[in-house]
C-alpha cells in the first residue's frame, strides 16, 4: 500500500522533471540566461580557505588527476573520458580539485587551471542534465568565485568576459532551477553556490536572500541541538561545518551580520567533530560516512572559537563514546530518521568501533561516495559489527531505499567506575518479525586492554525452527593476523606492535573475508571475525573478548 500511494507522486514528479529538461535544453533558454547585463568584476573577492593536497597538484602538472585512489589523464580525452565514468563526472565537473592546484602553487599550476576552464567553457557552457545539476553547479560557482585571483584575476580580456557571462549564466539557472526535490548536504551545496554569486556578483541580493531562506531554514532540520548530523554520518557533520564556516566567512567579507543560526550550530558541530574523531584524527565509520582528511578536520575545528572537548558520559547522535586509557569505543544507539535521511542511514541497530592509540581496530565496512550498489550493500547489517539474524538487514527497505519497520528507542545505561565501564543496551527491531529482543553488554577495562561483550537474544515466543546467527568483527585492514589457536581464539598484531587475542564462549571464531570503504572508491581488502550459531531455545548467550597480550 505504501508503494502504491507513492506511485502518482513520483509519476507526477518525472512529468514535471522531463518538462522542465525539455524547455531547459532549449535556444531560447539560453538565450534567457543570456538576457541582462553582465558584470565584469567581483563586488568582494573570496578565497577558500581549505587546503589541498600539493602532491595531486604536482601529478596534475605531469598531466594525472588523482583523487580517491583513481587517476585519470589530463589529456584531449579529459573530459571525455570524466563524463563517462559515473566516479569522475561530479568531481571534475565540481572543480575542487583547483585546490589541489594552488597547493602546488608556480605559474604552471595556474595556467592549467585556466587552460581546463577554458575547456569547460568551450564544452559544457550551456545546460546539461547532470553538469549542471544544482548541487554541482553551486559548488562549481563557489569555486570558481573562491579561485578567482589564482586563475582569472591574470588572464586576459577576452577569458575574464567568458568566465563572468558563464558564471552569471550558471547563476541565474541556478535561481531558477532551485526546488523541493533536493536535500542534505546536496541542499546546502546549491544554496552556497547561490550565495556567493548573490555577494559576488553586481546587485543580484535576490540571490543572496534565497540562499539563506535555505540555509536559515535547513540548518535546525539538519543538525541536531547536539551537534550530530540527522542522517547519521559523522561526514556529513564535517561537510556541513566546511559549509557554515564558508558562508560565515563570506559574509565577514561582505561586512554583513552572521546569523546567531549559523554561529550556534558551528560551536555545536565542533563539538560533534571531536566526539566522532579517533585518536588518528579522522572520523568513525558510520551511515555511509567516511574517514575525511585529517588536515580538513583540524582546519575547520582550528576556525571554530568555543568549541567545547565533548565529556566523558556525553552522548551525541545516539552514540555511546567510552574513552579508557588509550582505547575508544564507539556504539550506535541512534534511532532511524524520517524520510528523506532513512534513505542513507544504515540497518544495524548496537553496531560498534573499537580504537587502540592511533590503530583502528574494529571498523564498520564505511560507505561509498556515489555508487549506489555499494552503498545499498554497506547498508547491510553485515556489512557493520554487531549481530545478524537469518543473514538478513535488521530493517526492510523499499525500493527507493527508504527503512521501514523502524525499531524503537534503544535503552542504554552506562555505568562506571574506577575499574571499568560498563554499558547494557537492547533493540526490539526483531520482535515484530520474529518476536525476539537483542541486548547486548560491553565492558571495557580502566586502561583499555580489556574489551568485553555479551550478546543475547530472548524470544517472547517459542521459534517454529532453529534461527541462524552471526556476530561479526571487521577488522581494519592494517591489522595483521598471527594465526588461531586450538581453542579457536584469533591473535593479531596493529601497526604499533601490540599484540591481540580474541576469543569467545558459546560460538567458535572463524575469519573470512571483508572489505574496508574507509576512503576512496575502491574497497580494500580485509578480514573479520564471524561468531555463528544457531538459536533453538527462548535464549542464544555469546560471549567473547579482546584482550591486549
Amino acid at each position: 500500500m505504501v508503494t502504491l500511494t507513492k506511485k502518482p507522486i513520483g509519476l507526477f514528479g518525472n512529468v514535471r522533471r522531463q518538462a522542465e529538461s525539455a524547455a531547459c535544453g532549449t535556444g531560447f533558454y539560453n538565450w534567457l540566461l543570456s538576457k541582462g547585463q553582465t558584470p565584469n568584476q567581483l563586488n568582494i573577492k573570496l578565497t577558500d580557505p581549505w587546503p589541498g593536497q600539493v602532491d595531486v597538484g604536482r601529478m596534475m602538472n605531469h598531466g594525472v588527476l588523482m583523487q580517491s585512489g583513481m587517476s585519470l589523464k589530463i589529456d584531449n580525452r579529459f573530459w571525455k573520458n570524466a563524463d563517462s565514468h559515473e566516479a569522475w563526472s561530479d568531481i571534475v565537473h565540481g572543480f575542487a580539485w583547483l585546490r589541489d592546484l594552488r597547493a602546488a602553487g608556480g605559474d604552471a599550476s595556474r595556467k592549467l587551471a585556466r587552460q581546463l576552464v577554458s575547456e569547460w567553457l568551450d564544452l559544457y557552457d550551456r545546460w546539461d542534465p547532470n553538469i549542471w545539476r544544482a548541487d554541482i553547479m553551486g559548488q562549481r560557482i563557489s569555486m570558481w568565485i573562491s579561485f578567482y585571483d589564482f586563475f582569472c584575476g591574470s588572464a586576459d580580456e577576452e577569458f575574464q568576459k567568458r568566465y563572468f557571462s558563464s558564471l552569471t549564466r550558471q547563476a541565474r539557472h541556478l535561481a531558477r532551477s532551485l526546488s523541493s526535490n533536493l536535500s542534505g548536504i546536496p541542499l546546502l551545496l546549491a544554496a552556497e553556490g547561490l550565495i556567493y554569486a548573490g555577494l559576488s556578483l553586481s546587485e543580484e541580493d535576490n540571490w543572496t536572500l534565497r540562499g539563506f531562506e535555505i540555509i536559515l531554514r535547513e540548518v535546525p532540520k539538519q543538525i541536531k541541538k547536539d551537534g550530530s548530523h540527522i542522517s547519521g554520518s559523522p561526514e556529513n557533520i564535517l561537510k556541513t561545518t566546511q559549509i557554515l564556516l564558508d558562508l560565515r566567512y563570506a559574509l565577514n567579507r561582505a561586512s554583513l551580520p552572521v546569523p546567531r543560526i549559523i554561529q550556534d550550530s558551528l560551536e555545536r558541530m565542533g563539538t560533534a567533530l571531536r566526539f566522532f574523531s579517533y585518536p588518528d584524527h579522522k572520523l568513525a565509520l558510520f551511515h555511509g560516512g567516511q574517514e575525511a582528511e585529517p588536515q580538513i578536520i583540524d582546519t575547520a575545528l582550528s576556525q571554530i572559537r568555543n568549541t567545547k572537548r565533548p565529556a566523558k558520559d556525553t552522548v551525541i547522535g545516539g552514540f555511546e563514546r567510552i574513552m579508557q586509557g588509550r582505547s575508544v569505543l564507539m556504539i550506535d544507539t541512534g534511532v532511524v530518521p524520517d524520510a528523506p535521511y532513512n534513505k542513507s542511514y544504515h540497518s544495524a541497530p548496537l553496531a560498534f568501533e573499537f580504537a587502540y592509540g592511533r590503530d583502528r581496530i574494529f571498523t564498520n565496512c564505511g560507505g561509498h561516495p556515489f555508487n549506489a550498489d555499494w552503498q545499498q550493500g554497506l547498508r547491510h547489517t553485515a556489512a557493520h559489527n554487531t549481530l545478524c539474524m537469518n543473514d538478513k538487514p535488521v530493517h526492510d527497505f523499499l525500493p527507493s531505499g527508504e527503512i521501514i519497520k523502524p525499531h524503537g528507542p534503544i535503552c542504554s545505561v552506562r555505568r562506571e567506575t574506577k575499574e571499568a565501564c560498563l554499558i547494557d543496551m537492547s533493540h526490539d527491531a526483531y520482535r515484530a518479525s520474529h518476536g525476539i529482543d537483542h541486548k547486548r553488554r560491553f565492558y571495557l577495562s580502566n586502561q583499555g586492554n580489556d574489551l568485553r561483550g555479551e550478546d543475547s537474544l530472548l524470544s517472547r515466543v517459542p521459534l517454529s525452527k532453529p534461527m541462524p546467527v552471526s556476530i561479526r568483527f571487521h577488522l581494519h585492514p592494517r591489522v595483521q593476523i598471527l594465526g588461531a589457536e586450538e581453542n579457536g581464539d584469533i591473535l593479531f598484531t596493529l601497526p604499533s606492535g601490540t599484540t591481540w587475542k580474541f576469543c569467545a564462549v558459546g560460538a567458535t571464531p572463524l575469519l573470512e573475508n571483508s572489505v574496508f570503504l574507509g576512503n576512496g572508491v575502491k574497497p580494500a581488502k580485509t578480514r573479520q571475525i564471524v561468531l555463528s550459531g544457531d538459536m533453538t531455545g527462548d535464549e542464544y548467550v555469546v560471549k567473547w573478548a579482546l584482550q591486549r597480550q
